[in-house]
């Protein structure tokens, strides 16, 4: 092709130089800065095989898990786990995009339409008494309100899931099942048998520690079985409340003060409403009009909640008359609680404005927790305030001091503190030891360069401030640094072999009560828990005759297992429609397997070649935006 494109070009420059022209040009405006397009690539989070994952999207993705959660007290320091799980689920899409891309499989928007209608349809929210649609911005209101989506988050949901259905039913259609597998399943699924289990668990307790010169041997032995990936250190700085001492302590002054001015937050009302809803100007002047009219009636005796039944804009009215149960402070828009603090119980409001619409009133209750009640949660909450002002204004110090990527330990002696260093820890390490919940930190530590300074974290009860110090390679590690496991796989081992040694032993001589009481089970091994899903027991007992013992095996509870078969009866032949059936299910089944598969290998292969040093990398690889933060939309009001 090369060839061909020179031999066009041959002794004629000026088009060459108009086509490498627009090239250059069209690179340079694809690499310059946006300024505000959402989809430049300064506002690109990440690439998946040539897709872009934009911020806007990531954000709102990050919205929705955090308006899911609701308020948690911890929110802060899960944001990094947060954020790459936005960013994961919105790559993973993407490589499923891909994936059918390559089966050749896509949808159309009218199969996208269907899929919609037939859900919606099933929704009498989204339906108007005479069976027809509600207007699109009406639904697309009503998720918000309920669920926190809008129809276009739907409508990408759905097109996903018929994406991936098509997927998995085109590549069904391939699965070889051939009548050997046919009727095995068959025997498995209506095969009835009864049989007595015999079991045997190690006893890893009764095996003794070895000595390091066992356990190195042992280690050096099992080679790549100990190998770990790339292992991260930190270095740290650690700030728990003790390290104030009783400059933490809140007087009783101080706590009263609190709760005069907090008071609000102990307070809770319920109140019934009825919303007229309104998006403009025009639709907010009439909705108060109508408001105003309706409370006059209301004052005057009209049933409130039979009416808010009938005329309110707010969906779950419908089956609640409008009534919300004790909510607190927080908990709803501003102008409406404003509203509802002002008024006496049984009292209906003027018209109160929301983004939502125009809103009446009325207060069916109002609770507030006395000074006592409150004082322990006021000044527990009032310790961890200020220890947290302390920690932060101490640890802040110290991050200046350091600088983006100085050490910390010279810097921490200056300020009375101390540094220390992590063990050495994994990417999927649950937390890392000394640090409490640090699960995020992990997580974070991999993210950042090495050698530079963390900003400030949270990990349960502490502060603290890291730099990452090393990262040391895929290696064995020395039996210093891993001996616990090692050890633990030792005793492992050899609990196992006694075992298995015992089990063989008693099959031997006949004598099976040596392993205890037999356990019995009767039905089809389909039924039976973990038989349907061990192939080593499922083959055993088909192919173990009546009044035999099965060999010695492993169950999935890490337990020697003998069966002896008693009775067996056989499953029916297969019709044609029960046989069809099953083939589809077993062609399903196997079809899911491989295409998780073959999603394993792209993402595993996508990022081998990650990057823009090649266009292969900016087209055909998985890079993430290292300088693109996701945040979420509007997160200061997620509630």
């Amino acid at each position: 092709m090369l060839r061909n494109f020179r031999q066009v070009f041959k002794g004629n420059q000026m088009p060459m130089t108009v086509v490498m022209g627009l090239v250059l040009v069209g690179l340079v405006a694809y690499l310059a800065p946006s300024s505000g397009n959402p989809e430049a690539p300064d506002n690109v989070v990440a690439r998946v095989y040539g897709r872009d994952i934009l911020k806007r999207d990531t954000d709102q993705v990050l919205t929705e898990m955090v308006r899911r959660m609701g308020k948690q007290p911890n929110l802060e320091m899960m944001m990094p786990y947060l954020q790459a799980q936005a960013v994961n689920e919105l790559m993973r899409e993407k490589l499923q995009a891909e994936l059918a891309e390559r089966h050749g499989v896509m949808v159309t928007d009218t199969e996208v339409l269907a899929a919609l209608r037939a859900q919606m349809a099933q929704n009498p929210n989204f339906l108007l008494e005479d069976g027809r649609f509600r207007p699109t911005q009406e639904i697309n209101q009503y998720l918000l309100e309920t669920q926190g989506v809008t129809l276009r988050m739907v409508e990408d949901s759905t097109r996903q899931m018929l994406l991936i259905r098509k997927l998995i039913d085109q590549e069904a259609a391939k699965v070889p099942v051939d009548e050997a597998w046919l009727n095995q399943e068959n025997r498995v699924r209506n095969e009835k048998l009864a049989f007595d289990v015999y079991t045997l668990t190690p006893d890893v307790a009764a095996v003794a520690d070895p000595g390091d010169a066992k356990l190195g041997e042992f280690l050096k032995a099992g080679g790549a079985r100990f190998q770990v990936g790339p292992r991260r250190v930190i270095q740290y700085v650690s700030l728990e409340p003790g390290f104030f001492g009783n400059n933490l302590n809140v007087d009783d002054a101080a706590v009263q003060a609190a709760y005069e001015s907090k008071k609000a937050q102990y307070t809770e009302m319920k109140v019934s409403h009825i919303l007229f809803k309104a998006a403009t100007e025009a639709e907010f002047t009439a909705a108060t009009q109508r408001a105003e009219a309706l409370r006059a009636k209301l004052v005057a005796g009209q049933d409130f909640g039979k009416t808010a039944q009938e005329v309110s804009d707010d969906p779950p009215a419908k089956q609640n008359k409008g009534f919300y149960d004790w909510f607190k402070s927080g908990t709803m828009a501003k102008p409406f609680e404003d509203g509802a603090a002002a008024l006496k119980v049984g009292e209906i409001s003027q018209p109160v404005r929301t983004q939502f619409g125009i809103h009446l009133i009325r207060l069916e209750g109002k609770r507030t927790k006395s000074f006592d009640e409150a004082k322990a949660e006021l000044k527990a909450q009032l310790t961890e305030d200020r220890f947290a002002a302390m920690a932060k204004e101490r640890l802040e110090q110290l991050r200046k001091r350091a600088g983006e990527r100085g050490d910390l330990a010279a810097a921490a002696r200056n300020l009375g503190l101390k540094a220390q260093l992590s063990q050495p820890f994994l990417q999927d390490a649950a937390s890392i030891e000394g640090l409490g919940d640090s699960a995020p930190i992990v997580g974070e530590a991999f993210r950042m360069k090495v050698g530079q300074v963390s900003k400030l974290a949270h990990t349960g009860a502490s502060y603290v401030v890291f730099r990452v110090q090393e990262e040391r390679p895929s290696a064995v590690p020395p039996l210093a640094e891993i001996r616990d496991r090692v050890l633990k796989a030792w005793k492992t081992e050899e609990a196992r072999n006694a075992a298995l040694a015992s089990a063989k032993a008693a099959l031997a001589s006949g004598n099976l009560k040596a392993l205890g009481e037999p356990k019995s089970q009767d039905g089809a091994i389909a039924s039976l828990g973990e038989l349907a899903n061990h192939p080593g027991l499922r083959k055993a007992l088909l192919d173990t005759a009546v009044g035999q013992f099965t060999a010695p095996l492993w169950n999935g509870e890490g337990q020697v297992w003998i069966a002896k078969v008693k009775s067996r009866t056989p499953a029916e032949p297969l019709t044609f429609e029960k046989r069809q059936a099953l083939l589809k299910q077993l062609q399903r089944a196997q079809s899911e397997k491989i295409l998780v598969s073959e999603l394993q290998d792209l993402d595993a292969k996508g990022r081998q070649r990650s990057g823009f040093s090649s266009l292969w990398g900016r087209f055909g690889g998985i890079w993430e935006n290292p300088k693109v933060k996701v945040t979420g939309s509007d997160m200061m009001d997620v509630e």
